[in-house]
């Protein structure tokens, strides 16, 4: 995939890929990668032809995490700047309207790491391999990690992660709740794009709304209620709901619209 842009985005029915690819450098979240992820990203959550996401990195290799070469001549403003910029990027994967599902394989080490975390689905190759070793380098974890992985598999093990660096496996990243499904090597891609091809056989509003709920948490149940009842009081309304419930009495599938 080297003769294709650092980052691009194809089609596979309603679900757009979205690919990391610098291969030879195991496809690093150089500053580049993250303007072209964002835009990438952008699209795809703006096209309503889109109702899910699928993101991976070219050959075998999610993400190296941060490009450590390129983090020189910072000062704490131009550093401040550079995650408030890519931060644009981790608001939309979390909190955007259409599901995210990371495809890994081989390495998520560090921001990679994040990046996968803020996915609402991750389908992981049983040879994938997951570490967060910033503090090696004198950093602390970022792109939302210390609110995605806590989510994912508590605050315990993400101090475990966090402070000793060290390396899990699929296997363990699944027994953690790290990794929704585990599939065998090179089939990762696959088994997302058959979770996304599911998933676009729902309706999108309310999946979108259920997503950005769950972006939400935590929050004090009284709240949710709340913010349950103005939610539900909406889609009532969409036509989604209408063709939904009378495809369930009608006793036939379903067509959404996103309206």
């Amino acid at each position: 995939m080297s003769d294709k842009p650092l980052c691009y985005q194809e089609r596979e029915g309603a679900t757009a890929i979205i690919w990391m690819n610098e291969p030879k450098r195991r496809n690093p979240l150089s500053l580049e990668m993250r303007q072209a992820m964002l835009d990438e990203m952008t699209r795809a959550m703006d096209d309503a032809a889109v109702r899910a996401v699928v993101l991976t990195g070219a050959e075998g290799c999610f993400s190296a995490g941060g490009d450590i070469a390129g983090m020189t001549g910072l000062t704490p403003a131009k550093a401040r700047q550079r995650l408030r910029n890519v931060h644009r990027l981790v608001r939309l994967i979390h909190g955007g309207a259409k599901p995210v599902i990371a495809a890994v394989e081989g390495w998520a080490v560090g921001a990679g790491l994040s990046l996968a975390a803020l996915c609402d689905l991750v389908v992981a190759s049983s040879e994938a391999r997951f570490s967060l070793p910033f503090a090696r380098l004198g950093l602390a974890p970022d792109l939302g990690a210390l609110h995605a992985l806590p989510a994912r598999i508590g605050i315990g093990r993400t101090r475990w992660l966090a402070l000793t660096g060290k390396t899990i496996d699929a296997p363990t990243a699944q027994q953690w709740g790290l990794v929704e499904e585990m599939v065998d090597p090179g089939t990762a891609l696959a088994r997302a794009l058959a979770t996304a091809d599911a998933i676009g056989q729902g309706a999108p509003l309310a999946q979108g709304m259920t997503k950005q709920m769950l972006a939400r948490l935590p929050m004090a149940f009284g709240d949710l209620l709340d913010a349950e009842a103005d939610m539900q009081a909406l889609l009532m309304l969409t036509r989604d709901f209408q063709e939904g419930r009378n495809a369930f009495l009608e006793k036939r599938a379903p067509t959404f619209t996103g309206e």
